[in-house]
């Protein structure tokens, strides 16, 4: 049984989600040959504070590009 652990920054839709799920899901089955009900995708969302590339948080880099 797969278990793909997914983490994002927080933001995106319900539907965005789903559908990323959906499309995750498809291509596990599809390339390790197992059926839908084996395959478990965990999405733990991040807030931008949380999240750092380098020595900058991901609300900094925001920021930055929104001027």
């Amino acid at each position: 049984m797969p278990v793909i652990n997914v983490q994002m920054l927080r933001g995106r839709t319900a539907q965005q989600k789903k559908d990323f799920m959906v499309e995750v899901a498809s291509v596990a089955m599809r390339t390790l040959q197992v059926p839908s009900h084996a395959v478990v995708i965990l999405i733990t969302e991040l807030e931008p504070e949380d999240w750092s590339v380098g020595e900058r948080s991901m609300f900094e880099i925001r920021s930055d590009q929104s001027r």
